[in-house]
């Protein structure tokens, strides 16, 4: 973490970073009257005296400041500049508002990606945390999912809803020593409803080599929790919450947003996929995606089966062995032909992984690779892809039918 911040905070930025923007972020954590060092005279002589500030040790650094500068690093690359310009343009908030000084023919070192994410997090700050919130949206993460007994269940949001779902996940967080920051951002998207959760992370303590000392520092972050609520399928999706907590995020999200609890409490909320297509075809089954032009190849690119047997004594069912698979050709499922795995003699496939090839008019095909572990772990990439990752699964049989579970319960 360290050494992640120094080589954000480099000589490079600092000898090109607006001296003014510097001044302000160090008066947010000292003051008019407690700077540590001076911002008089010119920008070279403002610079040296920043590079010597930041050349000492990260545990000599201002924590406040230090917490800031991990949150500015998170956009300060060429993918948050484009989320920050596309929130300043939507919000219709001009970034820049004074002509450029620097060389008409080069263009602004301050447009670098770094000082524009500082310039927004210190001016602009709501842009930037719409910015953060999109960018923890697209972040890769493997989410659970819970589907409610119904479809077509929507939420209209409104302040006391939000405000009361945001009193109790801070309630939540708080348990698990995760400090009283939190923010929440509503969005919605495609028809669905977003909320990212930015709270205080559990406070880290990471050491730092100077020379032949090595020191300490404590840092509480923040993270990103990402809930994802499809009205038209009943169906929300919760990432960056540890497994502990996603049942108990998803109630609150049922509770305080639905108004309905317990929607996500049934039986079958977490039975959501099915191997059982694959267990019946065996080694040959092969995925059919021709449905999809945009589909090149669909390879199975890894497989576990576990062996179970039935313990008469304890009248239940144990785990002796597991056999695992791995081919990245896409021949993952034809090994178990030679091998000791026989499907329903005690045999089930555990978990397979797969790799969908998309044609997308480039050079080379856009590849997705998922992981898909029944009851309830469908793990990829958030990427547009999605819907047609999920199409190829609830049209392979491996997506159990909701509405025909429905149907058993309304009959029991």
């Amino acid at each position: 973490m360290g050494s992640d911040l120094k080589k954000f905070v480099n000589a490079k930025f600092l000898k090109t970073v607006d001296p003014a923007l510097m001044r302000t972020l160090f008066v947010r954590h000292f003051g008019e009257d407690g700077l540590p060092l001076s911002f008089e005279g010119d920008a070279a002589t403002i610079r040296e005296a920043l590079i010597a500030y930041f050349k000492g040790t990260i545990t000599g650094w201002n924590a406040g400041m230090v917490a800031d500068l991990h949150r500015v690093a998170e956009l300060g690359t060429g993918e948050g500049m484009q989320l920050i310009l596309s929130e300043a343009r939507r919000r219709g908030v001009v970034l820049y508002t004074d002509p450029d000084s620097d060389d008409a023919n080069a263009a602004p070192v301050r447009h670098d990606p770094k000082h524009v994410a500082l310039h927004t997090y210190l001016l602009h700050h709501r842009v930037f945390e719409a910015a953060a919130d999109f960018h923890a949206l697209r972040a890769p993460t493997s989410p659970a999912e819970f589907r409610g007994p119904e479809r077509d269940v929507g939420a209209d949001l409104t302040e006391e809803m939000t405000e009361a779902f945001k009193a109790a996940v801070i309630n939540l967080f708080s348990q698990d020593l995760q400090g009283q920051y939190c923010r929440l951002g509503p969005y919605e998207e495609d028809g669905e409803i977003n909320l990212v959760i930015s709270h205080g992370a559990q406070v880290t303590t990471t050491p730092v080599v100077t020379g032949d000392r090595e020191e300490i520092i404590t840092l509480r972050a923040v993270k990103y929790a990402v809930l994802r609520y499809s009205p038209m399928e009943g169906r929300l999706f919760v990432g960056g919450v540890v497994k502990a907590q996603q049942g108990e995020i998803a109630e609150l999200f049922a509770r305080h947003i639905l108004r309905r609890p317990g929607f996500f409490s049934g039986r079958d909320a977490r039975d959501l996929y099915t191997l059982d297509p694959i267990s019946d075809a065996g080694p040959d089954f092969a995925f059919q995606h021709r449905y999809d032009a945009t589909i090149k190849e669909v390879r199975i690119v890894a497989a576990a089966a576990d062996l179970f047997e039935r313990d008469e004594e304890d009248q239940r069912w144990r785990h002796v062995r597991s056999w695992e698979s791995k081919d990245a050709s896409g021949g993952a499922l034809t090994h178990f032909r030679g091998s000791e795995v026989r499907f329903g003699r005690g045999w089930r496939l555990g978990e397979i992984t797969f790799r969908v090839a998309f044609e997308t008019g480039a050079k080379r095909p856009a590849q997705v690779t998922v992981r898909l572990k029944p009851p309830g772990t469908l793990a990829f990439r958030r990427t547009r892809f999605e819907k047609a990752i999920h199409t190829l699964v609830q049209r392979n049989g491996l997506e159990k039918d909701r509405d025909a579970g429905m149907v058993v319960d309304a009959a029991e």
